[in-house]
Order: C-alpha cells, then sequence, then structure tokens
C-alpha cells in the first residue's frame, strides 16, 4: 500500500471497536488523517503508549475532552496528542501552562499539616491567585515564568504554615518576630510569601504581618556594548543564520525582548504596509527599519503558508501544527546563537534608557514604567521633554542611525559560527 492508504488502514484498526467508530471518536481520525501520511506513520511506531492511548480513546466511553486527556497517562505523550487534537479542531485551544498549574495546586494543599491554615491557601488560592491569573490568561496566555512565581508563591506559604506547626503556633496567631526568624532562616525565595500575607493581613485572617520585598538586582550582568553591536552586525550579514533565529536574536539585542514575549508574538501583531512594516511590542507599534522589515514580511508569509486550521498564526511556530515554539527551546535557540538572553536585555534597556525617555521606552517596547524609571536612573538618562517627538516620529527613525552608525563601528567583527558564544563575557 501507499502511505496514504497505510495511515487509513492503521488507525482504522487502533480507532475502531469491531470494526465501528463510534461518533466521538470520528474527529479524531479526520484530524490525523489530515496529517503528512509518512510523519504520522512514523508518530505511531516511534512511541507504542500513543497507541495505547489512542485505542483508550476509541475503546471508552467518556467523551473526548481536555478532562478525558487529563486522567491519561504518561503525560507528555497526552500533551502531543493534544496539540495534534487541538490544532485538527477536534479540542478548544486552552491555556496549557494555567491547567497544569490548576492539575498541581491540590497535590500541594496536601502537604499542609495544620487544617485551618490549609483552608487559608486554599482561600488564597482561589479568590485571589488564580482568579489574578485567569484574568491574565484571558488576554494572553500565561508564561513559564508566571506560573513558576505563582507555584512559588503556594509553596512557600505552606511552608510557613508547616513551620509554625512545628512551633506549636497557628497561621492566626502568628507574630512579626516568627515570620522574620522564618525568613531569615531560610533562601532569599521565602520572601514569595508574601502576597500571601499581605492577602491574610488585609482580609484580617492574621494581624498585620509585613515580608521585605526582594530587592530585584535590576541591573544585573551586563555586556560590552561593542560586543553586543559586534553579534548585531553578524546577525544581520550571515546568510547562513535562519531568519526566525536572525529576528528572535535581533529583537533581544535590539529591543530588549525576552524570550518569552517573543515565542507569544503573532501576526496579529504585525501591521504591513507596502512602503512599512509595524511590530506591536507595547501600546504603540514599533516601526521596523531595514532589514528588520524584510525579515517580519518573510515570518509573516510563512505564518499565513502554514497549513492549520488555527486562527493564531505564530511568528515563530513549533514542531506540531498550530503550537508555538516554547520558551525553553526559544532560549535555547538563542544561546546556540551566542545570545544569553537576561544579560543582553540589561544591556539594551541601559543603552535605550540613556538615549530614550522613560515614558517612550515602556510604550515601544512594552516594559513597565516603573522599571522604565528605573533603568533610566540607571542609565542616568534626563531628557524627557521631547518624548512625544519620539513616539509620533516611531522607532525607525530612531534605530537606523544607531544601526548605520554602530554597524560601521563594527565593519570586521571577524566573528564565525563557532567564534560568537562568548557573547556573556565583557570585554
Amino acid at each position: 500500500m501507499c502511505a496514504a492508504c497505510a495511515v487509513r488502514h492503521r488507525l482504522h484498526g487502533i480507532l475502531s471497536v469491531d470494526g465501528q467508530i463510534r461518533p466521538e471518536v470520528e474527529p479524531i481520525l479526520q484530524a490525523l488523517s489530515r496529517r503528512d501520511p509518512l510523519t504520522l506513520l512514523w508518530w505511531l511506531e516511534r512511541r507504542p503508549e500513543r497507541v495505547t492511548m489512542l485505542r483508550a480513546l476509541a475503546t471508552g466511553r467518556a467523551p473526548v475532552t481536555h478532562a478525558t486527556l487529563d486522567r491519561l497517562r504518561p503525560v507528555k505523550i497526552v500533551q502531543n496528542l493534544r496539540m495534534i487534537l487541538v490544532s485538527g479542531g477536534v479540542l478548544p485551544a486552552r491555556d496549557e501552562h494555567l491547567a497544569a498549574l490548576e492539575r498541581w495546586l491540590p497535590g500541594e494543599l496536601t502537604r499542609v499539616q495544620d487544617r485551618e491554615g490549609c483552608r487559608l491557601l486554599h482561600a488564597f488560592i482561589t479568590w485571589h491567585l488564580l482568579r489574578r491569573l485567569r484574568d491574565r490568561s484571558r488576554r494572553r496566555p500565561l508564561t513559564e515564568g508566571q506560573v513558576h512565581g505563582a507555584r512559588s508563591q503556594v509553596r512557600q506559604a505552606a511552608h510557613l504554615i508547616n513551620w509554625l506547626t512545628t512551633q506549636d503556633t497557628i497561621l492566626s496567631t502568628c507574630t512579626q518576630d516568627q515570620v522574620d526568624a522564618w525568613l531569615d532562616e531560610g533562601p532569599a525565595h521565602r520572601a514569595d510569601v508574601h502576597p500571601f500575607l499581605t492577602w491574610t493581613s488585609r482580609n484580617d485572617h492574621t494581624r498585620p504581618l509585613a515580608v521585605p520585598l526582594r530587592a530585584p538586582g535590576i541591573t544585573g550582568e551586563i555586556i560590552a556594548q561593542d560586543t553586543r553591536w559586534a553579534v548585531v552586525h553578524w546577525l544581520l550579514n550571515d546568510d547562513a543564520v535562519a531568519v526566525a533565529d536572525k529576528m528572535a536574536g535581533l529583537l533581544v539585542l535590539l529591543f530588549a525582548q525576552p524570550p518569552s514575549r517573543i515565542a507569544y508574538l503573532t501576526t496579529e501583531d504585525v501591521t504591513l504596509a507596502p512602503d512599512r512594516v509595524a511590530l506591536r511590542l507595547g501600546p504603540v507599534p514599533a516601526e521596523m527599519p531595514p532589514p528588520l522589515d524584510a525579515y517580519l514580511r518573510h515570518l509573516y508569509g510563512q505564518a499565513h503558508r502554514a497549513d492549520t486550521p488555527r486562527q493564531v498564526r505564530w511568528l515563530f511556530p513549533g514542531r506540531f501544527p498550530g503550537q508555538r515554539l516554547s520558551c525553553g527551546q526559544m532560549r535555547r535557540r538563542l544561546h546556540d546563537l551566542g545570545i544569553r538572553p537576561r544579560v543582553s536585555r540589561n544591556t539594551v534597556l541601559v543603552e535605550l534608557a540613556g538615549e530614550l525617555p522613560a515614558v517612550v521606552v515602556s510604550r515601544l517596547l512594552g516594559v513597565c514604567q516603573t522599571t522604565a524609571d528605573t533603568w533610566q536612573r540607571i542609565a542616568a538618562g534626563q531628557d524627557n521633554a521631547y518624548a512625544a517627538k519620539v513616539i509620533q516620529r516611531g522607532t525607525k527613525s530612531v534605530l537606523r542611525p544607531l544601526l548605520s552608525r554602530e554597524g560601521r563601528r563594527t565593519r570586521s567583527p571577524h566573528l564565525r559560527s563557532g567564534g560568537h558564544r562568548d557573547i556573556g563575557q565583557s570585554s
């Protein structure tokens, strides 16, 4: 048989019961049949667990929903199948980071020894933590960092309640001295209990308790500006680098965008016109100078050529249809280019905050206004008078002289595929 016939025969054998496929499973057959036949045959044969899972869906009586998949194991195989079913229109899209957090929370609550403390932590999760995260998720899918922060808040709250139990104390009678003692005995991330104690204090579940916030360490490590511009010049001139990798690297090195933000960019964030291309990174779209505008046109065209029924079209698609590149994979690709996202972003913010008003940095790059003000103080930037003019002029007129100036300064960086990996070293 040809590959297409072999796929139909194989799928029918897996998904049928006594030669019949139940109506709830029929969309799965259609979604899988739309994939490349050879790729699908390889996908089925490589992991026998995938066939076992499809058989479980075919022989079960439950409808094919996210809740049904959540009960299946192993999780990685389930997630792989879920991506295919979502891209095929069998299941609606959902925020997977939020769903994973909601599955994780009940197990963490079982670790709390004190019943009253467990009740308060459950109320905090329900009425404060999840409420805020769900509001954010309606606007944009949660990032790995946001979910990691939420988990840390719950873990530290549970640790504090359990520690108080060992001290023969409950949360409602906890004193500030006890909180300070617990913070001093452990690592710095114990300060993540701050939102929980703020909530309990505000709602009179405890006496007023304060947790000093950790200093953000906003400057951190930076790299030499000459080194950064040398890598920019290399990305602009090396045709061996894929366009997607070029654009991702330049968004870090020129626009201080974190990998979590880059991975979530869609075609909805791009505005195309015959003579200009703009990318929405913040409230005000940033006009792209050449050759970044050509890179964006290329990624936009690729996204619209993708064979997927999903409405969301990612500028940086992942391996599976309709899925974006994960934040972790985006970081790995940047590291392969020799770009350390955190220190590179710090370096860009130092330079931009020194040359542009804080309000421009905030509105064009999507940086919080308070953060932009802090970076401006670090860079000793003082000229705020022309902020409105710069916003009206857009980023194209601001970045073009920077690109041309630094391009001349780094005309011969002598960077090769093995020689640009020391971007994190300050010269």
